[in-house]
């Protein structure tokens, strides 16, 4: 067996230091283009596909598995995403009590391999990283 370290053995594939990150959701709108709040900045962009995650315990499962294109940033807590959700069962927060654990609703921002012809000319300096695409940041 080799010592050389790899992404793989680094555990960089899970290692929190991701960007764009999975988020919580704390609210979504029934709307015709969805507006979405997480419990913290999600620094998405316009134009990035996002995934939507919602447990049954949430409501609005209709929106489990979804995927979306950001139309337009609302605030650094709210994005809006082309996903009519008007006959959507309404999101609700669920009422916990211990000991009980229910997972949270959240969404993510869905990425490519981080390559693409940004470049003038097509030239490409890899890794090319697209605007709202996975990224590694140095922990």
């Amino acid at each position: 067996m080799s010592n050389t370290l790899s992404r793989f053995n680094l555990g960089l594939f899970n290692s929190g230091t991701y960007t764009p990150p999975t988020l919580t959701l704390a609210g979504v709108s029934q709307n015709s283009a969805l507006i979405a709040t997480t419990t913290a900045p999600h620094n998405y962009v316009v134009n990035q596909e996002v995934q939507f995650f919602i447990p049954p315990q949430w409501g609005m499962r209709q929106l489990n598995g979804l995927t979306g294109i950001v139309l337009a940033i609302v605030s650094p807590t709210q994005f809006q995403v082309n996903i009519n959700t008007t006959t959507f069962d309404p999101f609700v927060v669920p009422v916990v009590t211990l000991p009980t654990v229910i997972d949270p609703a959240q969404v993510a921002g869905i990425g490519n391999f981080n390559y693409g012809s940004l470049a003038p000319g097509g030239v490409l300096g890899l890794p090319q990283t697209i605007p709202g695409a996975y990224e590694n940041q140095p922990p």
